[in-house]
């Protein structure tokens, strides 16, 4: 079901395509104008520039749909800044600031346009890779995270660098998940790339169909982990 934000705009759009007397046309494109600055700060984050969460959760909701309306996959991967914490301790926040929106610039940078990317949370960040699977998804994350570690921050104290730890999965349309289900997924493995050393990116192509009682240690094993550099 669309939301709010997104019947008001149709109903803008809606409105501009019909014949209307000129004086009621401009104040309908004042209208319309204003309406895209106050749906950007709607559904953007202003130090990143990407989408925010509730944009996100909107989307992943979408995505599941679209999936199998389409059977099509999708990967979803959450990334997490390493230690961020001790950097906002050592260097200030102003430096914490400059390393999440250069974070944000580089996502956007690296994916496509039809990929979708949104700061999920204080230094964690989704990214949506519609039609990609494993491999391909794969591919993406690895290149995120070297254009995220090769990235330099400078401060009064010395440059500064990141790493990023990331949690992925392939969604397909026969999953009888839903959309909270399979980010709680997502989110196991990317704490599942926290507990065994950050700076490593666990990956699954397959979900099983229950794992909630699984320890850590059990699903662990169960996911593929990416080699340390």
């Amino acid at each position: 079901m669309p939301q709010l934000p997104e019947i008001g705009w149709n109903i803008l759009r809606e409105l501009l395509t019909s014949p209307l007397p000129p004086d009621l046309r401009q104040k309908v494109e004042t209208l319309k104008k204003a309406y895209e600055v106050l749906y950007h700060e709607y559904s953007k984050d202003f130090l990143t520039g990407l989408y925010n969460r509730r944009s996100f959760e909107e989307e992943l909701v979408k995505m599941v749909e679209l999936s199998r309306r389409e059977e099509t996959p999708f990967t979803l991967f959450l990334l997490d800044i390493d230690h961020f914490k001790r950097i906002n301790d050592t260097y200030g926040h102003e430096i914490g600031d400059q390393v999440l929106a250069g974070v944000g610039r580089t996502l956007l940078r690296t994916l496509r346009k039809t990929d979708f990317a949104a700061r999920y949370g204080g230094e964690e960040f989704a990214v949506i890779l519609p039609g990609l699977g494993f491999y391909r998804g794969m591919g993406v994350a690895r290149r995120i995270k070297a254009a995220l570690e090769s990235l330099k921050f400078t401060t009064p104290r010395g440059t500064v660098s990141i790493t990023v730890s990331i949690g992925g999965a392939v969604f397909r349309p026969d999953y009888r998940l839903g959309p909270k289900e399979f980010l709680r997924e997502v989110d196991q493995l990317l704490y599942a790339a926290k507990n065994l050393g950050r700076r490593t990116i666990v990956f699954k192509p397959e979900l099983e169909p229950h794992t909630e009682g699984l320890t850590l240690e059990e699903r662990a094993l169960l996911f593929r982990k990416d080699e340390k550099e």
